[in-house]
């Protein structure tokens, strides 16, 4: 008989947030690919949770691509996406998979996401169209853009449930986004299909932000850009893509003038090359190309 829900992680060189993770999904059918860690992960599964089924991939591949790979490993009818950095909280499973029951407009409940110390962490949002990135410029941050439910445009693919069904109308994430906006454009799909995402407020989920993409800057940076040109080529072509491109350039070409005055938060370079990508396109290598060079020094390929 199949589970109600399953649970799908990708973990990358983060075992001991990945082992506290799984601590919390004692008595859950649950699935996880290791995108070929180099921190003992895959051992550390087997000792600690033999019952977990346990990929081993030997190369490295992007978010969309692996979760896709798990999605076909379970025939369950909820379907949980999480970080390998995130924990869930006691009932919230239990929550979100009511919820979806009881609403089956619904093709995604997304829990609320909040800061290891238990601080609210920003994780739903209106979709990035031009009015929305407009909105990013003149309140240079995310006046307007956070959303805080109960219906979301989309919300952080940290932690989302989504419904089997509504996946096989749309299809799986797209990977050609090697990592970021993957999550958005699939929430895109399902709204222009007539479905919602939902966020469930009182199921919680605890997040590490950036423990999974952590490393050089510039190439999380390109990776970013390049997967919101796609989204924008997808969703908003031509002028109406330019023009968001545009918007978001003046948001980041501000805050580093603001930076300059008082520096705080992001560094000035980083909020430079954020405008540079925007404009210009990809200053050079990204996260993609970072799996790339690794598969190839160890004789692997996707």
């Amino acid at each position: 008989m199949s589970a109600r829900l399953a649970v799908a992680i990708v973990a990358h060189s983060n075992r001991d947030l990945l082992l506290d993770a799984l601590a919390a999904l004692d008595g859950h059918e649950v699935h996880v690919l290791d995108n070929a860690s180099e921190d003992g992960t895959c051992d550390a599964v087997r000792e600690r949770f033999p019952a977990v089924d346990l990929v081993a991939q030997p190369f490295r591949d992007g978010f969309g691509a692996n979760h896709n790979r798990l999605l076909a490993r379970s025939d369950a009818p909820y379907h949980l996406v999480l970080n390998d950095d995130a924990t869930v909280e006691p009932g919230a499973l239990e929550r979100l998979a009511d919820h979806l029951d009881a609403h089956p407009e619904a093709a995604i409940a997304a829990p609320a996401i909040v800061y290891p110390d238990g601080r609210h962490q920003p994780s739903a949002f209106r979709f990035p169209d031009p009015a929305t990135c407009l909105r990013s410029l003149v309140t240079l941050g995310q006046l307007g853009i956070e959303q805080r439910g109960p219906v979301v445009d989309w919300a952080s693919g940290c932690a989302l449930l989504l419904r089997r069904s509504a996946i096989e109308l749309t299809g799986p994430f797209d990977p050609g986004f090697y990592m970021f906006s993957e999550e958005t454009d699939l929430q895109r799909r399902l709204a222009d299909r007539g479905f919602q995402t939902h966020l469930v407020r009182d199921a919680v989920v605890r997040h590490h932000v950036k423990a999974s993409t952590a490393g050089d800057p510039s190439r999380r940076i390109v990776e970013f850009w390049r997967s919101r040109r796609r989204y924008w080529a997808k969703h908003h072509p031509g002028v109406a893509g330019s023009a968001a491109r545009t918007a978001l350039a003046g948001q980041y070409a501000a805050l580093s003038a603001l930076s300059r005055l008082r520096p705080a938060g992001v560094p000035r370079a980083e909020l430079d090359l954020h405008v540079r990508n925007a404009l210009h396109g990809p200053t050079g290598p990204g996260l993609r190309e970072s799996a790339d060079e690794w598969n190839a020094a160890h004789g692997v390929h996707r």
